[in-house]
């Protein structure tokens, strides 16, 4: 890490200076010095409307942009166009241009080298005139990108087909089809000292509190990284890094997304990546489905009941039978405990290891199927489930009773929407089971209270991570373990403490 003692300039240092060129002029030897060893990088020196004695010069890099559209509106008029004809010197071309007799949608005049060079490599093309130091920036970006597809990772029963992709203006582009009103903000920002990855902040103006944008803008000016090409450099700056529940929320759907700006949450969009950023994050959200507003509310909240009910079978159900079955057999009917003694004679080992190997395989069997190819993926889940857990049962290596625990533990942990909450229970499955072990249901105990601790301690950009079952404000639960029908769900959460409360009338 970084001292926060070092100067900006010290810093720029450590990370090999890029972009660092203050002190050089616009001029084509030093654009040629600085990228001209690229095989990607194109140089051209025209001449106006064949005046050889107004000499320009044009780079871009090859495959970045439109070629037909730097031709037909960038390169041709300052060779063709009627109005260069009268131009004696090089101001008079930069006036021209500067009145717009070159038309285009995105020009600009640039008297600093730094901007130039982030010009180009970004896609536009550059008109320098050497002599006055000026240069001219078009904006031509025709680099291929991944056409808009359904969702891959968040399947969609009712709703809305498209995803995000890995371009920006793609992504801000579909939020504005969704939301067509003027108090969408999206305002943009460069992170990344190196690769200069552009980042959209999202959120509705009249809705959002102004204390939260302020804050997450006040977190992404902070960031200070060579490279943001992976969502793990801006997750460990925004959010608590003492805890291991997710605290933002990702999703590839811009519905979702845009539904949560509507809430008064902010969004951000990351250049380069196909998914969105929510925050704040609540524990709510990650076992909330999109799916739950487009059916019946009675429908919706017998699901979302029996998600919360998976939850914590996945999350208790190991170290309760460890307990019960280790500690507190009197807690067992009679009749079961016979059965479970019977298919337990002959294994060598004790309860607990039984049930933590058999977690263990769990999870390198997950890891496995989500590392290999889909296909081989499948074929490795039903040899690690059906074929190695048979012969473990017959050989006497584990119960019958063992392996229908961690088979029900493993079913109910799949039905979590979210990934990143999901592998947060992942780990704590361990540590309730490893206390259930050491002193049973007294063990259990205490690890869940530090379990409930630890949620409530979360803290979210001011907003509590059990809201809206805890906090200050009045308490709304319409919309919480049960959902209400959408029409009594009249104002927005009281935790964001939003501008405007009125959802519906």
């Amino acid at each position: 890490m970084l001292k926060k003692s070092l100067s900006k300039k010290e810093r720029d240092v450590i990370f090999n200076e890029t972009f660092d060129y203050e002190n050089l002029e616009i001029n084509s030897a030093n654009i040629q010095s600085i990228l001209g060893t690229n095989a990607d990088f194109i140089y051209r020196q025209l001449f106006i409307h064949n005046n050889r004695d107004i000499e320009v010069s044009v780079f871009y890099i090859d495959g970045m942009i439109n070629s037909q559209l730097a031709s037909d509106y960038v390169i041709k008029p300052l060779m063709q166009a009627e109005p260069f004809k009268a131009c004696s010197s090089e101001a008079d071309a930069i006036r021209i241009i500067d009145e717009g007799t070159v038309y285009f949608s995105d020009v600009k005049k640039r008297a600093n080298i730094n901007d130039v060079l982030s010009d180009i490599l970004t896609g536009s093309v550059a008109v320098i005139f050497n002599k006055h130091k000026i240069a001219f920036t078009f904006e031509t970006k025709g680099f291929d990108k991944r056409p808009v597809g359904e969702p891959v990772s968040e399947n969609v029963a009712k709703g809305a087909k498209d995803s995000f992709n890995e371009t920006i203006r793609v992504n801000t582009a579909t939020c504005r089809r969704k939301i067509k009103s003027p108090n969408l903000v999206i305002e943009q920002t460069i992170i990344g000292t190196q690769t200069k990855t552009p980042i959209a902040l999202c959120y509705m103006k009249n809705i959002a509190n102004d204390n939260l944008v302020q804050d997450v803008k006040k977190k992404l000016d902070n960031i200070d990284v060579d490279n943001l090409l992976s969502s793990g450099f801006l997750e460990g700056f925004l959010i608590d890094k003492s805890s291991i529940f997710p605290q933002m929320q990702y999703t590839e759907r811009p519905d979702k997304f845009c539904v949560n700006l509507l809430e008064g949450r902010v969004g951000i969009i990351i250049d380069g990546l196909p998914i969105a950023y929510i925050v704040p994050g609540t524990l709510l959200q990650f076992v909330q489905a999109p799916e739950d507003y487009s059916q019946h509310f009675i429908i919706s909240s017998s699901i979302r009941y029996l998600r919360f009910t998976s939850m914590f079978i996945s999350l208790l159900l190991p170290a309760f039978y460890i307990s019960i079955t280790t500690f507190n057999q009197e807690m067992i009917p009679t009749e079961l405990t016979f059965s479970i003694v019977a298919a337990k004679q002959g294994v060598p080992f004790p309860m607990f290891v039984e049930v933590l190997l058999m977690l263990i395989a769990f999870e390198l069997l997950v890891e496995a199927g989500l590392r290999l190819p889909q296909t081989i993926g499948q074929t490795v889940s039903i040899v690690g489930a059906l074929v190695v857990g048979q012969a473990a049962v017959e050989a006497k290596l584990l119960s019958p009773a063992t392996v229908i625990i961690v088979a029900t533990t493993a079913i109910t942990s799949f039905t979590m929407p979210s990934q990143d909450l999901s592998n947060a229970l992942r780990i704590w499955r361990f540590v309730l089971a490893v206390a259930a072990s050491i002193i049973g249901m007294y063990g259990l105990t205490m690890g869940l209270f530090i379990l409930i601790y630890e949620w409530c301690k979360i803290d979210t950009f001011g907003v509590p991570y059990l809201s809206p079952f805890i906090g200050d404000e009045e308490i709304q639960l319409q919309d919480s373990l049960f959902r209400l029908p959408l029409s009594a769900m009249k104002k927005r959460p009281n935790s964001l403490n939003v501008k405007n409360k009125q959802r519906q009338k």
